[in-house]
């Protein structure tokens, strides 16, 4: 399986491309609010690199939030375009997800809570625990006031990660700090999208644009 993957939700610029889950192109760029006029010459790049074209693969992955909006929206475009230019299996991953996958095999019986910054004192949060060498998700991606993080630490051990563990490392007991870059890296993404293949899986989902998110939705039960 060919599988072409990339994030755009954050600063870095990642585009990968795997065969039967093994990386034969990645490129990884720094360049804020470039990634609308440079995702597709990196992707092409990649696929150069890789001695294929876009119609010798099998399907496209990509993050479809939560993280930056202009991020989000480029991400999400050129997925939705590549999906109608070349009628491939897309499949939407969370920015969350990828990040938590980096830890499956080196977490087991722990917990993973994902927070990244969302700035204006905000956070994106998501917890995954590892079942049968998968990630299972508690909740689905949202953002929560920097008060409410103390209503979703998992109550056992866990592993923190993410852009904004150093932010609250100090205010937990029973966290595990990770000591990774935690950055949203394309071949998990690919990964993750192999897991989750299907034949003609269309891209159903939206972009995940979750500023807003009604407060009744954000208390933990």
């Amino acid at each position: 399986m060919k599988i072409l993957a990339f994030d755009t939700t954050n600063s870095t610029l990642s585009v990968a491309i795997l065969f039967d889950k093994k990386l034969v192109a990645q490129k990884n760029i720094l360049e804020n609010n470039k990634h609308s006029e440079m995702l597709i010459p990196v992707i092409e790049e990649c696929l150069k690199q890789a001695g294929i074209w876009y119609q010798d693969l099998d399907a496209i992955a990509f993050t479809n939030g939560p993280g930056s909006f202009t991020g989000i929206r480029v991400g999400y475009s050129c997925a939705k375009a590549l999906a109608i230019a070349t009628n491939l299996s897309v499949i939407a991953i969370s920015s969350l997800e990828a990040i938590a996958y980096f830890y499956l095999g080196k977490n087991e019986g722990k917990k993973i809570l994902v927070v990244n910054d969302a700035r204006l004192e905000e956070f994106f949060i998501q917890e995954f625990a590892i079942e049968n060498g998968q990630l299972k998700s508690s909740f689905e991606p949202m953002i929560i006031k920097v008060e409410e993080l103390k209503d979703f630490l998992p109550k056992e051990k866990f592993l923190l990660a993410g852009s904004a563990k150093n932010m609250i490392k100090d205010d937990l007991e029973n966290a595990i700090i990770s000591s990774e870059e935690d950055f949203i890296d394309a071949k998990n993404i690919a990964l993750l999208a192999e897991e989750k293949y299907s034949p003609n899986h269309n891209l159903q989902s939206s972009a995940l644009y979750i500023r807003e998110p009604k407060i009744s939705q954000r208390k933990r039960k």
